[in-house]
This record gives structure tokens, C-alpha cells and sequence, in this order.
């Protein structure tokens, strides 16, 4: 059985060390580049074509998110697995916005470490505990508030419906557009519409929306 090629990327020598060698000793992973410097995550991706990408948020010279976003902008099919430093909302807003498959904190088990590596590795989403909890509180949250008049779920046109539906199973744009056949341009503009008919600032609040209002909007 062949090996899955990953690149692991951090800026501290130690941790990064750490975290090759788990995936060295469970014998699944191939570490095919191990990268200090945001700013050349770009080229070892480009150069390798990894199964998988271990990316940290917090790098040298180029955030981890900002990376991400460009290596997804150029392959949409990208395995990016991210490396939270905070478990805070802004990271997990961040996250989904930037259409990597997988986020863990840096204080994860080894054991879900792997269990995300692999997931991810294999084009499958994986949400560590601790944002995963996060989800299921603000979810709750939501459910629990009563819809007020003029529900504007009522506005959302069919092509919106479909487009909200496919955010929430964590599409990127470029995935949407292929999967409706139409332009990313175009599912853009439908999700900014989206944002200025619900009065939402981002996609993790689109997601949101969709979570509470799941009944409403089929």
C-alpha cells in the first residue's frame, strides 16, 4: 500500500519535529517536505503535489490561512488540513471561509492528529473537538431563538436554496460552480446576496443560518 505524501509546515522546529515523527511512526504518511517559512509552503506545494498539507495558522513571513487560500484558489482539489493555535470564533470563521477539509488545535491527541490526517488526506472534512463543540453550542444557541415576523428565509430564490445547502456540506465556490455548472463569479454573487438579504457578515454565518433554519429552507 502506497504512502500518502504530506507536507508538514510550522514555524517551531520542535513541534514541527514532533508532529513528522507521529506520521513517520504510524507507517501510513511519506513526509515529502518539511517547511519552516510561510513563503515557501507555496513553492514545496507547487513542486510536490501533496495528498496532503499539514499547514499551521501562526507562520513565518505568510500566515497559514492566507496560504491556504491561495493554494486552494490555484487547486481546488487540495488536501489542506489546518493547525489552530486558538480555539476561538474568528479561527473557526476563518477556516470555513478558506476551503481547507480539515482544522485541529495544536493541543489535539495524536491519536485524532492521525485520524484527521488520514480523513483529510482522503478529500474527507474533519472538525477537531474542540471547534466541533463550538458548533454544536452556537447551533443550539440559534435553535433555542424564536423566528421573528417577516422571516427573511421567504426571499431566498431556489438557485440561493441550493447554493446555502452545498455551503454547508463545506463546498468551496469553485466546487459549487462545477457541481451547478455555472461560474464561481456567479456563485459569488449569490452568496453575497445571500449575506445582504440575511444581514450576515460571512460564510460561517451562512452556515450557521442554514444549521438553524434546516426545515424552513427545503
Amino acid at each position: 500500500m502506497s504512502k500518502i505524501d504530506t507536507i508538514v509546515a510550522d514555524g517551531n522546529e520542535i513541534f514541527r519535529y514532533g508532529l513528522s515523527s507521529i506520521l513517520r511512526d504510524h507507517g501510513a504518511f511519506n513526509i515529502c517536505s518539511e517547511i519552516d517559512n510561510g513563503a515557501l509552503v507555496l513553492t514545496a506545494f507547487e513542486s510536490v503535489k501533496p495528498q496532503l498539507c499539514i499547514l499551521s495558522f501562526s507562520m513565518p513571513e505568510m500566515e497559514g490561512i492566507i496560504i491556504a487560500r491561495k493554494i486552494i484558489s490555484k487547486n481546488p482539489d487540495a488536501n489542506i488540513l489546518l493547525l489552530a493555535d486558538d480555539t476561538d470564533q474568528k479561527t473557526l470563521n476563518e477556516f470555513l471561509d478558506s476551503g481547507a477539509f480539515g482544522l485541529i488545535h495544536k493541543s489535539a491527541h495524536h491519536i485524532e492528529l492521525i485520524d484527521a490526517a488520514e480523513k483529510v488526506s482522503e478529500g474527507e472534512r474533519f472538525l477537531g473537538k474542540q471547534f466541533s463543540r463550538m458548533m454544536t453550542e452556537e447551533y443550539i444557541r440559534l435553535a433555542k431563538k424564536k423566528k421573528r415576523p417577516g422571516d427573511p428565509i421567504k426571499s431566498i430564490t431556489n438557485r440561493e436554496r441550493e447554493i446555502l445547502g452545498l455551503l454547508t456540506e463545506g463546498l468551496t465556490s469553485t466546487e459549487i460552480a462545477s457541481k451547478l455548472y455555472i461560474s464561481p463569479r456567479t456563485v459569488e454573487k449569490h452568496r453575497t446576496n445571500l449575506l445582504k438579504k440575511l444581514k450576515l457578515k460571512n460564510t460561517a454565518a451562512l452556515v450557521r443560518f442554514a444549521m438553524e433554519n434546516e426545515q424552513a429552507l427545503l
